[in-house]
């Protein structure tokens, strides 16, 4: 079977065309440019330029393909245009999907982002919740309103679109680069971070990368059309997060917390900087906003309908870091 994929070379992607070419299908994936698919090095992916701004090279992409994943997106924590969270993640969506209807795809799995739902303010999150908050960012804000578009090509189009959000990911990453949350872990383990980020009470949802590319495979197979699951794995706050880091790695450290208003001085800075020199802020205010708040989460709607694995924490801590203290030796 000949199946569409975009976003193949982020840290998801390449997780799931590694997947889909294992199990013998034909992957057309979408690419900016010939060189980014360098790779993806199974002889049943077909690499194709193009862009999800270009309909013409998503068209040439995905004839033939009866599935499409569309898993590309700008996921930045700053732009200095921000409408190009609005280009790539709202009207890059609709390309993909425009096209599918086009082509009479027989069904379509959307990536988007727990965060869309917004934090859990007034109970755990699941895909019923009502938003009881403001949007926090462009990316946040550009995700919800590509979902707004996405129950339109289901209505109005009646095009089988499952979307999937998952939370926090960390893990190895094939290659291209690692999420935030991996990124904290490499710093702990092979740098000397020791700072909790926020209060260090905040508490988050992580999922394994593995489970999030199975979930998009579970998805397409057993996935409701319209419907929305939530791919997530154990809630834990900052600190029991670098304790059972700590515990898992053998690495002992002395954690410290950050006022907030330094924090939100940094990110000012930051920023600053940016708007100024367009060098890419680590962080921004919106972001530090953002992370003030609880996303406790419930996976359950995806392990119950889709079969969704759930990697326990500390296992997933383990193959990560040696995948990290690998990786480093490597390079």
């Amino acid at each position: 079977m000949k199946i569409f994929v975009s976003g193949s070379t982020g840290s998801i992607g390449a997780h799931l065309v590694k997947m889909l070419a294992e199990r013998g299908d034909t992957i057309h994936v979408l690419v900016r440019s010939l060189s980014k698919a360098r790779n993806l090095t199974f002889d049943n992916i077909i690499p194709f330029k193009g862009d999800i701004l270009d309909k013409t090279s998503i068209d040439r992409a995905m004839k033939g393909c009866r599935q499409v994943y569309h898993v590309a997106a700008f996921a930045k924590v700053w732009a200095r245009e921000t409408r190009k969270f609005y280009d790539v993640n709202v009207r890059g969506t609709v390309n993909v999907l425009q096209s599918a209807v086009d082509y009479n795809v027989e069904k379509v799995v959307v990536t988007s982002t727990a965060g869309v739902l917004g934090p859990s303010i007034n109970g755990v999150i699941t895909e019923d919740k009502i938003r009881d908050i403001d949007i926090f960012n462009e990316y946040e804000g550009s995700k919800a309103m590509a979902e707004s578009r996405i129950k339109d090509f289901v209505n109005i189009h009646n095009l089988n679109v499952v979307i999937v959000s998952p939370t926090r990911v960390y893990g190895p990453f094939v290659f291209g680069k690692p999420s935030s949350t991996t990124l904290l872990i490499d710093k702990y383990v092979n740098d000397s971070w020791s700072i909790y980020p926020g209060s260090g009470k905040e508490i988050g949802n992580y999922v394994y990368i593995e489970d999030v590319a199975i979930g998009h495979l579970l998805a397409m197979e057993k996935g409701r059309k319209g419907h929305t699951y939530l791919l997530g794995g154990e809630n834990y706050d900052y600190v029991t997060f670098y304790k059972k880091l700590g515990k898992v790695s053998g690495i002992k450290r002395k954690m410290y917390k950050v006022p907030l208003w330094t924090q939100i001085i940094f990110a000012g800075f930051q920023l600053f900087r940016a708007k100024r020199f367009g060098k890419e802020p680590v962080i921004t205010p919106k972001w530090i906003a953002k992370g003030r708040y609880n996303w406790e989460l419930s996976p359950e709607k995806a392990i119950h309908e889709l079969g969704l694995p759930v990697t326990p924490f500390e296992e997933g801590l383990k193959k990560t870091i040696e995948y990290l203290r690998s990786y480093r030796n490597k390079v």
